[in-house]
């Protein structure tokens, strides 16, 4: 094709691609930077997206509150306006267009809600509004439910954060990427390149090498910011955190229609099944029954955007649920009186891995009826290889003498040399360069004699040792296939001083065989297939991602480097120390 050629193509297909956006925009009016003044006198940004030719009629509202600038909402505006509803997209106070400071968690609540009480005084507005949206925008939903608000008809929170359970911190141990999320979000502005760049990992991993303490990052940064250093204050859940969840009394009075999205990979599935699993133990039963639950084999992005493919493994195209026309399904049955969603064949939607397909059920505690337990063992009291690893019985050994122990050196910076942390491998799910890491104890099952239908969170029960008051385990679950490909099931983290309660810290008596109690952090579902094993890693966190402990008594954010502690670890396994994983199973 010529030059001249190949620059008409280009010509006609962009005056194709302008023609169709005229079309589209032909039945579509949209106002910009419209003003929604607060009761103290700020006012924020919304832009309003109407079926042209609305004239008198009035309609629904679909209603996204974002932090990330209303320009992301676009399609999905002109999609709901040429489909019959007003949608409208607010900038979050401080954000984008909208006045005042954005303080990430302390406004929305009360924001939203003064919202949606101005979207039901409109003329164009009906006074039904529904809500929608992932991540922030979905934990956003959730706060101004609190509230309570009176135009508020339903919500699809999607992928919700959970404020001190799943960010900016896990089970009480920070990440840096919270500073990272912070500066996106600084001022009004989208820092979109400073947010993908590589800045971050240098500074992590200078923190980490230079045993700063973590309370310095945002100096180290060049981005002082007072929010982080509220935050790192409160170093437990405590009221600070504990204010953006239910209380008994409001989960009773939540009457609206629910339909909650999540992932099996999805970093924030903590939060999200918080909101859920409060609901579903203290609302009234009316409202229980219109909650419903979708849980796909997604990580944090797929909640929105589905694939058949994440971190390397595969499924069928049945994945990828059209999710624009389930919202708009969930929101004509639910504000039009239409017919509910085809999809939801009951109040839990499950995507059960390895047999690739979508179950049903009643509730979440209704997808396991039994437990498969695997105890860990290691005759020759050496289980740090993966060629000579530990065993996982079906029974404790009763011939384990020794536990197996490791000593992790925090001033070593370890982590930022093991292979698992230098990999950038995209099949990541996949990925077994974490059996090379120093530290880490490896623990294999024989091969299974039948298929294994897990569905929920792999505990792990074990008795451990250490001669310090703190340090941080991780545990991680793997299903190692005939053809030794690894496959990711499931981790969780624990800080020694929270084993006990996330509450309130204990520091540990040094050197006493103590219980530590794993849940797990995120469900899932899988079929482990027959003549496959299960792999089981233990280990201290010691990685420049995750805030380091130096094994002394101060909170983790302000230790100093010259305190730190070696810590041996011993993990004991036996009849009267019965470590063990315990697997949530559906027996048919």
């Amino acid at each position: 094709m010529t030059s001249k050629c190949f620059v008409l193509l280009c010509f006609i297909l962009l005056s194709i691609n302008l023609q169709s956006q005229d079309n589209d925009l032909s039945a579509v009016d949209i106002n910009f930077y419209q003003k929604i003044e607060l009761s103290d006198g700020t006012n924020l940004s919304a832009n309003i997206y109407k079926p042209a030719n609305l004239e008198e009629k009035k309609l629904p509202v679909v209603l996204i509150v974002t932090p990330y600038v209303s320009d992301e909402n676009h399609e999905r505006g002109m999609f709901f306006a040429k489909n019959g509803y007003i949608f409208i997209t607010v900038d979050c106070r401080g954000r984008g267009n909208s006045e005042g400071k954005f303080i990430p968690f302390e406004n929305d609540a009360k924001d939203g809600k003064e919202v949606v009480d101005w979207i039901g005084k409109q003329s164009w507005s009906n006074g039904k509004v529904g809500m929608f949206g992932g991540s922030y925008r979905g934990m956003n939903q959730w706060f101004i439910l609190k509230e309570f608000p009176e135009n508020l008809k339903t919500i699809i929170p999607i992928a919700s954060v959970g404020p001190g359970l799943d960010f900016p911190k896990y089970n009480n141990i920070f990440y840096p990427y919270m500073l990272r999320w912070l500066m996106l979000t600084s001022r009004n502005t989208m820092n979109v390149k400073l947010m993908g760049s590589d800045f971050w990992e240098k500074k992590k991993e200078k923190m980490y090498t230079n045993n700063l303490p973590f309370s310095t990052y945002d100096s180290l940064v060049g981005f002082p910011k007072k929010v982080f250093q509220d935050w790192i204050s409160h170093p437990s859940h405590d009221a600070f955190w504990q204010r953006f969840y239910f209380s008994e009394k409001e989960s009773k009075r939540i009457n609206i229609p629910i339909l909650s999205i999540t992932g099996h990979f999805d970093a924030d599935q903590p939060g999200a099944l918080k909101y859920y699993n409060d609901h579903m133990e203290h609302g009234n039963s009316k409202a229980i029954k219109d909650h419903y639950i979708i849980i796909g084999p997604w990580n944090h992005s797929g909640t929105r955007r589905p694939k058949k493919e994440v971190g390397g493994v595969q499924f069928k195209e049945n994945a990828v649920l059209k999710m624009n026309q389930l919202y708009l399904d969930w929101f004509n049955f639910t504000l039009k009186k239409g017919r509910k969603p085809s999809l939801l064949k009951d109040n839990v939607m499950y995507y059960v891995m390895g047999e690739n397909k979508w179950k049903y059920a009643a509730n979440l505690k209704a997808i396991s009826n039994t437990t498969k337990e695997f105890f860990l063992s290691s005759l020759n009291g050496n289980a740090d290889d993966v060629f000579s690893s530990g065993q996982l019985t079906k029974a404790p050994s009763t011939k384990d003498k020794e536990p197996d122990v490791f000593t992790y050196h925090p001033l070593a910076n370890g982590g930022i040399k093991n292979p698992s942390y230098l990999s950038e491998n995209k099949e990541y799910l996949k990925d077994q360069s974490y059996v090379n890491d120093k530290g880490v104890l490896i623990y294999h099952s024989s091969a299974l004699k039948e298929d294994i239908n897990v569905n929920g969170k792999i505990a792990f029960e074990g008795y451990i040792s250490i001669n310090a008051v703190d340090v941080d385990f991780e545990i991680s679950v793997y299903e190692i296939t005939e053809n030794n490909e690894s496959i990711f099931l499931q981790s969780d983290q624990l800080r020694a001083r929270y084993r006990k309660s996330l509450e309130v810290p204990e520091l540990v008596t040094k050197n006493k065989i103590l219980k530590y109690v794993f849940e797990g952090e995120n469900m899932f579902s899988r079929t482990l297939r027959k003549g496959n094993r299960i792999r089981f890693v233990f280990s201290v966190i010691d990685k420049p991602r995750v805030q380091k402990n130096y094994g002394i008594s101060d909170d983790p954010s302000i230790q100093k480097a010259k305190n730190a502690n070696e810590v041996t670890v011993k993990l004991y396994h036996n009849s009267k120390y019965p470590s063990k994983i315990i697997i949530p199973v559906l027996k048919h």
